[in-house]
């Protein structure tokens, strides 16, 4: 038989092949299943939502649980820090300082709602701390540190 007196058979079982229901692999009765999960592991997971949230394409942040607190890490684009260099020192201080500030009122605000016990001991100035990174000279190069934020200040590394 020539090709073409195939085709519109192949197109024939792969409708039916369409049409027939799936399963699912999942089943609603295993996903109502209660799970037990510690405190420290549902901060971890909602401070990677929360840093997935507030990244951008110029920017992203991650925020992780450490011995000394809450700390995020601001790694910028080759486009914003391009941006930072030319703009000035005051104007990267303010920058910097405007998403750290960010940073803390969204921290704070996640623990104060979802983390009643944990919220009054956090002190913010205190317990949260961050640095701000850029991309290297070369493309093999790793990330220079452009900013640190202590004790709620602003500390730029240049």
């Amino acid at each position: 038989m020539p090709r073409s007196t195939l085709r519109p058979w192949r197109w024939f079982l792969a409708g039916l092949l369409a049409a027939a229901p799936a399963q699912a692999g999942i089943e609603a009765a295993d996903l109502n299943l209660t799970r037990t999960i510690s405190q420290g592991d549902w901060l971890r997971l909602r401070l990677d939502l929360l840093g997935l949230n507030l990244s951008y394409p110029a920017y992203r942040i991650y925020l992780e649980l450490k011995p000394e607190g809450v700390a995020f890490t601001f790694s910028a684009s080759s486009g914003m820090a391009q941006h930072l260099e030319e703009a000035g020192r005051s104007e990267t201080e303010r920058v910097l300082a405007y998403h750290a500030r960010g940073i803390r009122e969204q921290v704070n605000k996640l623990l104060q709602e979802e983390f009643p016990e944990l919220w009054p001991r956090f002190q913010a100035e205190e317990d949260l701390q961050g640095r701000y990174l850029v991309p290297g000279d070369d493309w093999e190069d790793p990330p220079k540190s452009l900013a640190e934020w202590r004790q709620d200040r602003l500390v730029l590394s240049r």
